[in-house]
């Protein structure tokens, strides 16, 4: 059975996200979920006009979908974030109006000229996603538990229940981690993958997990739960930053921005640039590995606020 969490981006309304699957989960991240004999998919979407939501998607999702529905600025700020993140695969899925034309000269010269390409339609997304061909392009990254937290709340004669996707890893009942970047000692209770109890969840598993040993007031979104000692934590990093080519002002020593890494978005300050790798101090701790990258944006109210990732240099 194949699990995939799926970004779907380009339309402030959602109106293609509703078609696609079942209420779920729904602040300033709007999630549906569909499931079938053999596939679980998740799909998530921004609710908010603020930057942090669509790029703490970046840190959550296995591959985005593309909505060329209408020309908007949110559609070109979701291009932006998509290309800064680099996932190796996506799917754009293009409407009559917008047109394949209007769609290539958009993406033109980022890592989305590789994308797959499908007329704006529900049932042929799953049936793409469901196929056999594309669903071995989508790799599962090796390494040490991780599962960034991307909701948390208490369940009554539960307690503490935190959601997110396993990037990476294995996890079972009464397994023993670390939340980051604070260093905090749990114990899983239990694990739910789509509402139904399981002893144990793997990479790519949507969950929800039953936590002993934190309470919901010492969380936020963006903690990541992994093995102990295998993640980094630090308040200033260095970051080869590939700016887009959309946003063409200078970026100074003392300027600020929303960093992005995984699903914390802390605001930085510039301390030091050295070419294009920029030194940040960042107002509070994050957690990071090697397989992180960083996403640069504006805090401004309006798009484009995407300047641009890179890794982060260790």
């Amino acid at each position: 059975m194949a699990h995939f969490t799926i970004g779907v981006l380009g339309q402030q309304d959602n109106d293609f996200l509703k078609r696609l699957g079942n209420k779920g989960t729904i602040n300033d991240i709007e999630f549906r979920n569909f499931s079938t004999e053999r596939d679980l998919f998740t799909y998530c979407s921004p609710k908010s006009d603020k930057v942090a939501p669509l790029m703490q998607i970046m840190g959550i999702i296995d591959f985005p979908v593309l909505v060329f529905d209408k020309p908007n600025s949110y559609l070109g700020e979701a291009v932006l974030a998509v290309d800064a993140r680099k996932f190796e695969n996506g799917i754009i899925c293009v409407s009559e109006e917008f047109g394949e034309e209007r769609a290539r000269k958009l993406i033109e010269g980022s890592n989305l000229e590789s994308y797959d390409l499908l007329p704006m339609d529900a049932d042929s997304l799953k049936d793409h996603l469901a196929s056999k061909e594309f669903q071995a392009t989508i790799a599962a990254p090796a390494g040490p538990t991780k599962i960034p937290i991307d909701n948390y709340f208490v369940v009554k004669s539960v307690g503490t229940v935190i959601l997110g996707v396993v990037k990476r890893g294995e996890i079972g009942v009464y397994t023993k981690l670390s939340i980051y970047p604070d260093d905090i000692d749990v114990l899983v209770k239990s694990i739910q993958c789509h509402d139904k109890d399981v002893r144990n969840a793997t990479t790519l598993q949507r969950v929800g997990l039953s936590l002993k040993g934190v309470k919901v007031e010492d969380l936020k979104r963006g903690n990541v739960i992994a093995q102990k000692g295998s993640m980094m934590v630090s308040k200033s990093m260095r970051v080869g930053l590939e700016r887009n080519k959309v946003l063409k002002g200078a970026i100074s020593e003392g300027d600020s921005f929303f960093v992005s890494i995984g699903l914390q978005s802390p605001v930085g300050r510039i301390v030091s640039i050295d070419g294009d790798v920029l030194t940040i101090d960042l107002e509070r701790e994050v957690a990071y590995d090697a397989s992180d990258r960083a996403i640069l944006a504006l805090t401004t109210p309006k798009p484009p606020r995407i300047i641009g990732g890179g890794n982060i240099i260790i």
